[in-house]
């Protein structure tokens, strides 16, 4: 069994680019981890369909329409 190091920015050997071509693997594998299980939390609460669109289209009050709020703009 072969055992891989975790790489941080802190122990990435920048000028291996093998080394550097995995810590962006690890990188880039961990941000989809994280994106897929936000998003299945948000499909959960119902604020998501099954392809991702957001479901509710209200917005909040001091965005809406005759508001007393002024964004400075």
């Amino acid at each position: 069994m072969r055992t891989t190091k975790r790489l941080t920015i802190e122990t990435v050997n920048l000028d291996d680019e093998h080394e550097m071509d995995a810590f962006f693997d690890q990188v880039i594998g961990a941000g989809i981890e994280r994106v897929r299980a936000e998003g299945d939390e948000l499909r959960r609460e119902g604020l998501l369909d099954e392809q991702g669109n957001v479901l509710l289209d209200e917005l909040p009050p001091d965005m809406r329409e005759n508001s007393e709020r002024d964004f400075g703009g």
